[in-house]
């Protein structure tokens, strides 16, 4: 087998130093990138589910408010409707006694 000088030996383990150091700054980088998406992610995410929760808080109030209104108003029917039947009751019996009275 072969010798090799000193000078070719250094030569190619400062290559080699090189490419591991260039290897690792690389796989470095890419690591450091995926670490500060899955943050944004995570930020963004809770951001989302406040958001998601004070929409649904907003959904409940607004059907809370809905249902209330709802209930305001078949009262206003119910009142209206009662006054009504009241007036036709009236209407017929005085059909009915001008109808009685009439020769």
């Amino acid at each position: 087998m072969e010798q090799m000088n000193d000078g070719t030996l250094w030569f190619v383990i400062g290559i080699a130093g090189f490419i591991i150091v260039l290897s690792f700054s690389i796989i470095g980088f890419f690591l450091n990138r995926m670490v500060s998406d899955l943050k944004q992610v995570v930020d963004e995410n809770g951001k989302n589910k406040g958001r998601i929760e004070l929409v649904e808080q907003q959904q409940i109030n607004d059907t809370k408010r809905i249902e209330a209104m709802t209930q305001l108003e078949l009262r206003v029917m119910s009142e209206n409707v009662g006054e009504l039947s009241k007036n036709v009751n009236v209407l017929v019996i005085a059909l009915a006694k001008k109808g009685i009275n009439t020769p």
